[in-house]
């Protein structure tokens, strides 16, 4: 059974679950399982999609733990339809990624986006995110930051990106040595949301969710977040603070658990609503004094969805 919007069912505990990524487009979900089950009990096999059209990801769930501990040591780096894939443990439920999986990437040419910064270090592992930093007014500073799925991969893109060309321009990549807290452009041109960092101040339940469609309601918002676990409620920004205000196009939901909120910054990140791909990261009460919505001042009013609906 595959969740609303393409995100595959969180099936088992999470120590039972393996990520898998650098799948190829055409690889069925059956073809996974089959491959997967070399190692143990499959319970199911489920890939993530977008209009159909596999993402290249996939979550597995196995019988117990120590055959998700088996596939993770005997079939990362296996070949499946002509590609080498990447097996993990699902991570979403466990604590934040350490600043060693984050770098610095400077010189970036003023056209380089999100996406090519993305698709230009996944060459060296597993990109869970990128952004390209701006300024208030969403115009590129020239730097972004990568995350990867583990310290060995940030290490691998120091080593082995550094004066790799990205768009005309020999990029410099460095470990990441400061708390991030830059203005960044959102994704496919949007509007800049500001001050994206990496909540280090503990586990958290509310996230930011930018470039959403203008006709967007706070309910359809919620169905669409609730896929990964249990919203509280819906924080939607409008305009000049009416409660009947036109949307801003971005908001805050809170989830019950830290472990849904993370499911959320994972796995609806560049996700598709309503023909826009959101922007999902973590937010914390620290925010608003940070500038997180590209220096301007959160309305006093937001239309809020608390109703068990």
């Amino acid at each position: 059974m595959k969740g609303k919007g393409g995100m595959p069912r969180m099936y088992g505990p999470v120590e039972n679950r393996v990520y898998v990524s650098n799948l190829p487009w055409n690889i069925a979900w059956q073809e996974l399982k089959d491959h997967m089950k070399t190692v143990g009990d499959v319970v199911y096999a489920d890939l993530f999609t977008e209009a159909g059209r596999s993402r290249g990801c996939a979550l597995v769930s196995f019988r117990s733990p120590e055959d998700a501990q088996r596939a993770v040591m005997e079939l990362h780096d296996t070949d499946l339809g002509g590609r080498k894939i990447i097996v993990r443990e699902d991570r979403v439920d466990q604590s934040t990624p350490s600043k060693e999986c984050r770098v610095y990437v400077g010189n970036l040419s003023w056209q380089a986006t999100w996406r090519d910064l993305k698709d230009h270090c996944r060459a060296v592992g597993e990109v869970r995110r990128a952004d390209v930093a701006g300024d208030l007014d969403g115009n590129p500073k020239g730097y972004g930051i990568v995350e990867f799925a583990s310290p060995e991969e940030a290490q691998a893109a120091v080593e082995q990106l550094t004066g790799t060309d990205l768009l005309g321009r020999e990029i410099f990549v460095r470990e990441d040595r400061e708390r991030v807290t830059c203005a960044t452009k959102a994704s496919r041109g949007a509007s800049s949301y500001g001050g994206y960092g990496y909540n280090e101040q503990g586990p958290y339940t509310k996230v930011f969710v930018g470039n959403l469609p203008y006709s967007v309601t706070w309910q359809q918002l919620k169905d669409e977040m609730r896929q990964v676990g249990e919203v509280q409620h819906v924080e939607l920004f409008t305009e000049n603070a009416e409660p009947h205000g036109r949307s801003k196009g971005c908001a805050v939901v809170e989830f019950a658990t830290f472990g849904a909120a993370k499911r959320a910054v994972q796995y609806l990140h560049d996700t598709m609503l309503q023909g826009r791909y959101m922007y999902v990261r973590e937010y914390y009460e620290g925010a608003r004094r940070e500038g997180w919505d590209a220096g301007r001042q959160f309305p006093k009013f937001r239309v809020k969805a608390t109703e068990a609906q």
